[in-house]
């Protein structure tokens, strides 16, 4: 199975092409939030390297959310119009999902945590057996204060952005920060994880993939407060 995935729903826009559980090629851009210009050129430009057409993928994947209200509108309307044109699946993948499927087979608790301003992150809480992913906690908004005093008996492993931004308000003694380059959404877990989730029934048709944002933009909030 040939998948292709993207993820725009952060800073960083990545592409990634895998086969078989196995990454081919992925591409990774940290350059202003350009998502809009940089997709296609980036995907374009993967497939050369690989030799292939986008014809020869089997199943397109794509981060739904949370994350940038404008960043996963660009990812998903590019993944349904491949997929729209030559008939072909989709999976949705969640970026909090995706996130803590960077540290798949770990024994300790994984916690993503994604910026989601007024000293909030995006976040949940996952385990795992093996490959297989445990939800433990659905993703949802709340403080660091919060999160932080959630599996107090459990070694955490805490990653994203949320997570940089404010690992100084994280004091527990059982806490693992993830590094860096371990803590960003990458479209090669995304596909990783779309393999597992694809060949468990979860592929569905273009159109039935929607963003997942857990929270109104700031335009809707303060449309709301005016009314």
């Amino acid at each position: 199975m040939r998948i292709l995935a993207v993820d725009t729903s952060s800073f960083p826009a990545s592409v990634a092409v895998s086969e078989d559980g196995v990454t081919l090629g992925e591409y990774i851009i940290r350059n202003k939030r350009k998502h809009s210009q940089n997709l296609m050129a980036m995907t374009e430009r993967l497939f050369q390297e690989l030799e292939m057409d986008i014809a020869d993928i089997d199943v397109f994947a794509v981060t739904v959310g949370p994350g940038s209200f404008t960043g996963l509108r660009i990812g998903i309307s590019t993944i349904r119009a491949f997929a729209q044109a030559l008939d072909k699946p989709v999976v949705g993948v969640s970026t909090l999902e995706a996130l803590a499927y960077n540290f798949v087979c770990s024994d300790s608790v994984v916690v993503p945590m994604l910026d989601a301003r007024k000293d909030e992150v995006f976040c949940a809480a996952y385990e795992f057996d093996g490959a297989e992913m445990k939800e433990l906690l659905a993703p949802c908004v709340m403080t660091v204060g919060e999160l932080t005093k959630l599996y107090p008996d459990r070694r955490v492993i805490y990653t994203g952005d949320g997570m940089l931004m404010h690992k100084a308000e994280i004091t527990r003694d059982n806490a693992v920060f993830a590094p860096a380059n371990h803590s960003e959404v990458r479209a090669g877990a995304a596909a990783a994880l779309a393999a597992y989730l694809a060949a468990n029934g979860g592929a569905v048709d273009h159109n039935k993939i929607t963003p997942v944002y857990l929270r109104k933009s700031q335009a809707e909030r303060l449309y709301k407060e005016k009314k």
